[in-house]
């Protein structure tokens, strides 16, 4: 093979390079000594370089604060809030959440009343047994001081409640007997004129199958007082062509007194029983007429006390009026039906009807003692020397300064519950062991937001605001969330700790080694977990009793399961890696290549499902008390536990089930990105994922 020799033209000539030496390579030295240069980076741990990564995430670090305000404000709302969260105070109950003063309803601790009947003497809601009672200071009045109720009149279709029978008008009294075989009775109000003769008009309803009744079927029996007769007795119901309804009109004669006591309703061949019977109310009084010695046509009320009472005023429930002014009835259902009553609606500040003065409060001889013990009463002041010797009964004081010596200290105007005496009571009785008591007792003024303070019931003597209201034993729900809170993190720690460890053990036990050991393992759980839990816990609750030790248990019988199958998806992950093979070769041990090579790797998504198993705990006790209420009954009280308790009035008081899911939904929420935060800083390579 040639070489190929290139010839030089002139039309390529030869490059030629020019360069100096001297003037362009220069060795320069910048230093004396030669080195690498410094780290910019500092050493760091691996949890210092997860913390970093943690803050990093605003959301994760948003949520851990959270959380740390809440648990702090479990921790010690309890302690510093000193409204009582155990006791009862029947005063107290379901007042609403109030933040704010006068903002028209929206948490001001006021609500809007509606159709309360009122009294149509006074205009106000009328009081009654088994009633709300409403204060007239704690109504809303308009901007010239008036009461701002608005009045209408309401049709009762079907009731007998104790207002609407003392102030309706108008209407039927409408009776109905319980058994088929047996008669429903009625006694009326007394007629005891000495007149020639009164008319009686009974009205009954034709509630009933018309086609198989006759009106010969239908009889009213009538007694009256001293033997005397009734024109006709037993009465053939008419029909009124008009009304529809059947009527008996009876004379009743002329007697010294005369009283019809009792009228009995039956049925011809019993086989059809009377469905209602009714007395016919005319407009505003119920009246019965007759002619006088003149004979003129008088027409008079049932005997009522008053006439400012109206018709149907203590019907079948007072029994403080005389048996002759009521409707009485046995063996039988009665209601009115249309009979009308003023009713009214209005804004009614609840704080100011509970935190108010009460006239005719009885307090017992140990607190007005008390209260003297503890300087709020001036010396000199006696409630027992003004008694007549022996004198048992009321005693009624007129002025309590001049008689008694009763004057508040300036510390007693601030805090003694005791605002004046109107009266002593003094009572004297003999126990089944022959022992004479004698009790003295002082009726006066109450201030009921002292004597609240008194008792311990609010934290300071002065009307107290709840922030969540009160319960249905008035007690601050506030309080109360905060209290099952931490009883609830308690339990949820304590089980996450204990499903962690057990779960984390279990699973790297089963991961690592595999085969037959995982075989075995895993169909344990399996056969644990295939267990419906509900069902167990129940079983465990009913076995050792229901308390706060005893769910723990439930819960940590099966709660560790979730943990194990994490892990041990991990270690099957992360065992036949490369660093875990050298490791092995080096002489690495199973329990070095578990706990430093392999968990460490998989720990982010194992934190994941510990972060989250707290309010998974807090859920589960919650839904256990929301479907077997009457299982978990903790000392003190859960979280759940609180809300169950809401939940049965979620249509009436609304407030109490709504606050305590905000904070249950923030706790949830909080606790997820928490956990996922915890995730992604342990182990980035999972940011955003599950596995």
């Amino acid at each position: 093979m040639k070489k190929k020799v290139i010839e030089q033209t002139p039309e390529k000539p030869e490059t030629k390079i020019a360069f100096n030496k001297d003037q362009d390579f220069k060795f320069v030295q910048l230093d004396k000594s030669i080195h690498d240069n410094k780290f910019e980076t500092k050493p760091t741990t691996y949890f210092k370089d997860a913390l970093k990564r943690f803050c990093k995430s605003k959301s994760s670090v948003v949520a851990a604060s959270i959380l740390g305000v809440l648990v702090l404000m479990a921790i010690f709302v309890p302690i510093f809030d000193q409204n009582n969260a155990t006791a009862s105070v029947q005063e107290m109950r379901f007042l609403p959440p109030k933040w704010f003063n006068d903002a028209n309803g929206f948490m001001d601790g006021t609500g809007y009343i509606e159709n309360v009947v009122l009294d149509p003497a006074t205009g106000l809601p009328a009081t009654g047994s088994g009633s709300a009672v409403y204060y007239e200071d704690a109504i809303q009045k308009t901007a010239d001081g008036q009461l701002d109720i608005v009045e209408k009149e309401t049709t009762i279709s079907d009731t007998l409640a104790e207002n609407a029978l003392r102030y309706a008008k108008g209407g039927y009294l409408s009776m109905a007997p319980l058994t088929f075989d047996e008669p429903a009775y009625f006694r009326t109000p007394s007629l005891d004129s000495n007149s020639s003769g009164k008319t009686f008009t009974v009205t009954y309803g034709a509630d009933f199958d018309k086609s198989s009744v006759t009106e010969e079927n239908f009889q009213i029996f009538v007694e009256v007082t001293e033997g005397a007769e009734v024109t006709q007795n037993p009465l053939t119901f008419n029909k009124n062509a008009e009304t529809g309804l059947y009527e008996a009109t009876f004379v009743v004669p002329t007697s010294e007194e005369r009283l019809l006591t009792d009228v009995a309703v039956e049925v011809n061949e019993g086989d059809i029983w009377l469905s209602s019977l009714s007395i016919k109310i005319d407009d505003q009084e119920a009246t019965y007429s007759y002619l006088d010695e003149d004979e003129q046509l008088v027409t008079a009320s049932y005997g009522f006390s008053s006439p400012s009472q109206y018709l149907l005023n203590n019907v079948l429930s007072s029994t403080a009026v005389p048996t002759e002014y009521r409707w009485q009835m046995t063996n039988g259902s009665a209601a009115i039906k249309e009979a009308v009553v003023t009713t009214g609606s209005f804004r009614y500040d609840y704080y100011k009807g509970v935190y108010g003065e009460e006239t005719g409060y009885t307090f017992n001889n140990v607190d007005v003692d008390t209260f003297v013990s503890r300087g709020w009463i001036e010396e000199g002041f006696s409630y027992t020397d003004i008694l007549p010797e022996g004198f048992m009964g009321t005693f009624e004081v007129t002025d309590a300064a001049t008689q008694l010596g009763f004057k508040l200290t300036a510390e007693g105007e601030n805090y003694c519950p005791l605002r004046d005496i109107s009266a002593i009571t003094r009572v004297s009785f003999t126990s089944t062991d022959n022992v004479t008591y004698t009790i003295t007792t002082v009726i006066g003024t109450r201030s009921r937001y002292r004597d609240f303070y008194y008792h311990g019931y609010i934290a300071e003597c002065s009307p107290v605001s709840f922030l969540f209201g009160t319960d249905n034993q008035g007690r601050d729900y506030f309080k109360l969330i905060f209290s099952g809170l931490l009883t609830s993190l308690e339990l949820g720690a304590l089980a996450s700790i204990i499903n962690i460890f057990v779960g984390v053990v279990w699973g790297s036990i089963s991961g690592y080694f595999g085969g037959y050991v995982d075989l075995f393992m895993e169909r344990l759980t399996e056969i644990l977990g295939g267990m419906p839990w509900t069902v167990l816990m129940t079983l465990i609750v009913l076995l050792l009793g229901s308390n706060f030790w005893t769910f723990l248990l439930a819960m940590c019988l099966t709660g560790w399961i979730g943990t194990a199958a994490t892990t041990r998806a991990q270690f099957y992950r992360f065992k036949g890696r490369e660093y875990v093979l050298a490791a092995r070769t080096l002489g690495a041990s199973d329990g070095r290549l578990i706990f430093r090579h392999i968990l460490p790797n998989g720990i982010g998504t194992i934190i994941t499902s510990a972060a989250l198993m707290i309010p998974s705990v807090i859920f589960s006790e919650a839904t256990i008390s929301y479907i077997l209420p009457n299982v978990l009954s903790f000392q003190g009280t859960s979280f759940g536990v609180s809300l169950s308790n809401a939940q049965a009035y979620i249509y009436t008081y609304p407030y109490l089930i709504i606050s305590g899911s905000i904070i249950m939904a923030i706790v949830m929420i909080c606790f997820n990105l928490f956990g996922n935060g915890l995730r992604d800083a342990f182990n980035p390579s999972l940011k955003g994922g599950n596995e």
